[in-house]
């Protein structure tokens, strides 16, 4: 494999990489795009022309264009976690008051707040498959502290479930992880790929034919920095195909295989939480790192 140099413009924020030889581009263009928030996730593009994402404890939804000019903000939110936005240009949010819905004209519309006769743990992060399904992950984050109520667990399993877009069925697909946080789409569909926080593990499900997941396979694990335990958040799948995963402090970027491409740390961030692609061209990505979001472009060669 040919690997080409890369470069990383710093602006404002220190960071450091570690190539191990991503081929064809190059990171560029590094900034802090906003400060002063609480605790930042769920970065999204809209095609609109704004990126969106949360600040979890002050129940809000931010959007900014990529030049980091604040356009408008939905509050409540119904703490949201993570956020994509469907063909209709609707929010789609996992959220920490233990639903998942959409966001419309600063209504909040829940579309899953139970399964079986259980209330949901505490959605957190989403993702959308290629029939406009909602799949997201249910941990414990919002009801053990970091949500508007602490609570007991109503569920058997912190699962990853699937909304039928067009029945609204909702659906248990993986059940025997600890903490599941991330979770993202291989480009061609036919791969599913969920974190585990607890152990800092990304892990990859093939679909079969049916579309329902298999067996959880081993996929990926950002080393953390010295004193830090391992930690993985937020997912995300780039033009090429390669994965992007937020450790504590740093991005782990992996190709489709696994085999680890790139490292990015973020030695004076608190906390790296999630990533998203975008822009007129989905080369740009957010980064939410709790009280502040980077943008950065990743360019081709």
């Amino acid at each position: 494999m040919r690997c080409w140099p890369l470069l990383l413009l710093l602006i404002v924020v220190r960071a450091e990489t570690s190539p191990l030889g991503i081929p064809d581009f190059k990171v560029a263009d590094l900034e802090v795009l906003a400060v002063g928030f609480q605790f930042t996730e769920g970065p999204a593009w809209n095609p609109d022309g704004y990126w969106i994402f949360s600040d979890i404890p002050a129940n809000t939804i931010y959007k900014y264009t990529d030049n980091g000019v604040k356009i408008g903000t939905i509050s409540p939110s119904g703490y949201a976690n993570g956020n994509v936005i469907n063909a209709g240009g609707q929010i789609i949010s996992a959220r920490h008051n233990r639903t998942m819905g959409i966001t419309e004209k600063g209504k909040l519309i829940n579309l899953a707040t139970h399964y079986d006769k259980g209330k949901l743990n505490s959605p957190n992060d989403l993702a959308l498959d290629q029939y406009g399904n909602i799949w997201f992950t249910d941990p414990v984050y919002g009801i053990t502290g970091s949500g508007p109520e602490k609570a007991a667990q109503e569920q058997p399993v912190r699962g990853v479930y699937r909304f039928d877009n067009k029945t609204g069925r909702l659906e248990l697909e993986i059940g025997d992880l600890t903490k599941p946080n991330g979770i993202a789409f291989s480009r061609d569909w036919k791969r599913l790929y969920v974190s585990d926080s607890s152990i800092g593990v990304v892990y990859q499900f093939v679909l079969g034919e049916d579309g329902r997941p298999g067996p959880k396979r081993f996929f990926a694990k950002v080393p953390p920095q010295v004193n830090q335990k391992p930690r993985v958040d937020g997912l995300a799948v780039d033009l090429e195909g390669n994965l992007w995963v937020t450790g504590p402090k740093a991005l782990g970027v992996f190709d489709p295989e696994g085999v680890p491409l790139y490292r990015m740390d973020f030695p004076d961030a608190k906390q790296l939480t999630n990533i998203a692609f975008g822009g007129p061209d989905g080369r740009s990505a957010l980064v939410t790192a709790a009280d502040r979001v980077y943008h950065f472009r990743v360019v081709k060669e």
